[in-house]
């Protein structure tokens, strides 16, 4: 079908609203299927996982669009909510790949859609420009291959879809010859694959056929080749990391500092936000230059080598997930054996979302979640009851705490090769042993045994306020020698210092406690916000 003059006719906002649908329903039918055959850039079993995730929060945000909104507005409100709920870096470049797609359908504004050629070029650019350095046989590839199939394509919107879907099978297909990797393993790239996925429902939905009931066979990763590569380990090291932050000023001055002679770092911009996704060694690195940067939404750290043993090697041990703010925190997380981190704590709790999500990354039948804060407790439970129902089971072991100092504590005692009830039950016992002071200004001026003006120093000792003083400082070391004092036989105080203090001014604080206390001190730069002095005594 054509316009009077004869060119295509453009698209609706429902037809987009189907296509999105679409793109997601065959990405999830084919969800495990990808993860079976990712091994670019890390074998680690998660594309499917990640691009379904990205489409799911897509499609699900268009519920509260209304109904009569415009083509462009439709798949630009999908590509900002993939762009926040994604996974992976195939979730970033399907999430860009969408951003493009958007702002090509903007183009037509008499007829409120663009035509799909210029959509399809807008988004393989958006696609290659979220990578710093895009390599052939990847999404990358298939993205350009079918812009240049429907440059040329004649037809309605639908049969346009149809050379799409065609070229991108094609351009799939050849990603071997052009990934080493791929042809060693004996598999195409999952993330390639998936993007033909997409458009295969988004040419199904747009011409009213359903989603199929079973997915399509895949192949498998050759088993000699994944064990050689798993005996290698090197490709494994490291956390898979991501961000969302909001307010960043100098992008190319970021993408600097976190790229080095990291290949596969990603930064995509979307409006105030800006997504990153980098596999690095020091996750806690990347979250202090985005927090320097702007400001943190989102962070979230998965152990690649974990994640892999798990999908790969049948590991039984229970991985941990662990909510941590500032830094300091997230070094200390990862060096304990957390195989996750999620951001959030004191004001900034995270959603049951990232929680479940974060669970589900790091696979395993058995998690450990670790709060670190009591008001994130209920959305860890929640995510619980989210993994117990998920298609591939897992169950959730919340540990009921109130300090990251207290995770730590809970962390030092993780075990392998027990049943998990007793790991958690160790865990907790190590979290009572250790008592727990915190120093902070109060937000809001309280009554009670203790009046505390608002703005003023107060201590907190194990939850309960115990004191408060006109100098922050003086109030850390009053509550270090009643700590001291409260527990006979203590050996050592750890001393996590927050974001506003300085290394010097910790260093006189930690001594002042040895000395008033007697007490080893062990200093640690927490950069937790809210509270300048966070103490444990053991």
């Amino acid at each position: 079908m054509t316009n009077s003059d004869g060119s295509s006719p453009g698209l609706s906002g429902a037809q987009v609203r189907r296509m999105i649908q679409g793109a997601a329903g065959w990405v999830a039918l084919h969800r495990e299927a990808l993860n079976q055959i990712n091994v670019f850039p890390v074998p680690d079993g998660d594309t499917g996982a990640n691009l379904g995730r990205t489409l799911a929060a897509a499609s699900e945000s268009l519920d509260e669009i209304a109904e009569d909104a415009l083509s462009h507005e439709i798949a630009a409100a999908a590509a900002s909510a993939a762009l926040l709920g994604g996974r992976g870096s195939s979730g970033v470049i399907g999430a860009q790949w969408l951003r493009g797609f958007a702002s090509g359908l903007a183009g037509d504004a008499d007829a409120g859609a663009g035509s799909l050629a210029r959509a399809f070029n807008a988004a393989a650019d958006a696609a290659r420009n979220a990578v710093a350095e895009p390599r052939d046989g990847t999404m990358i590839s298939v993205a350009a291959d079918t812009a240049a199939a429907v440059r040329s394509a004649e037809g309605d919107p639908v049969s346009q879809l149809r050379v799409a879907v065609e070229a991108a099978n094609e351009s799939v297909e050849y990603t071997p010859e052009q990934n080493p990797v791929l042809k060693d393993a004996g598999v195409v790239d999952a993330g390639a694959r998936g993007l033909e996925f997409m458009l295969r429902g988004m040419a199904g939905a747009l011409a009213g056929e359903p989603i199929p009931d079973v997915p399509a066979e895949l192949g498998a990763i050759d088993p000699g080749w994944l064990a050689r590569r798993l005996d290698s380990g090197g490709d494994f090291d490291g956390f898979c990391t991501e961000l969302v932050v909001a307010g960043v000023e100098d992008i190319d001055g970021l993408r600097e500092i976190l790229a080095g002679d990291d290949e596969t770092v990603m930064l995509a911009p979307d409006g105030d936000d800006l997504r990153i996704h980098i596999h690095t060694v020091e996750p806690a690195d990347t979250y202090a230059a985005a927090d320097a940067a702007g400001r943190i939404r989102v962070f979230r750290a998965v152990d690649m080598r974990a994640q892999a043993a798990r999908t790969h090697e049948s590991q039984s041990d229970p991985a941990v997930v662990a909510v941590a703010q500032g830094s300091g925190f997230v070094r200390v997380f990862t060096e304990l054996g957390a195989a996750a981190i999620v951001s959030g704590g004191a004001a900034d709790n995270p959603s049951v979302e990232m929680l479940f999500s974060a669970a589900e990354s790091v696979k395993g039948r058995d998690v450990i979640v670790l709060p670190n804060n009591h008001n994130v407790t209920p959305a860890a439970e929640r995510a619980g009851e989210l993994a117990a129902a998920a298609d591939e089971p897992q169950r959730l072991h919340v540990i009921h705490n109130d300090s990251q100092a207290e995770g730590v504590a809970a962390l030092t005692a993780l075990i392998g090769g027990v049943p998990v009830d007793d790991v958690v039950s160790e865990m907790q016992e190590a979290m009572q042993s250790v008592r727990i002071g915190r120093v902070t200004l109060a937000a809001r001026t309280l009554e009670g045994d203790t009046p505390i003006a608002e703005g003023q120093p107060f201590a907190m000792l194990d939850g309960e306020i115990v004191g408060a003083g006109s100098e922050i400082d003086e109030v850390g070391r009053s509550l270090a020698e009643r700590m001291a004092e409260s527990l006979s036989g203590a050996s050592l105080f750890t001393l996590y210092f927050g974001a506003d203090v300085s290394e010097e001014r910790a260093e006189a604080m930690a001594e002042q406690i040895e000395s008033q206390t007697g007490i080893e001190v062990d200093l640690v730069a927490g950069g937790q916000p809210h509270y300048p002095w966070l103490l444990a005594l053991e």
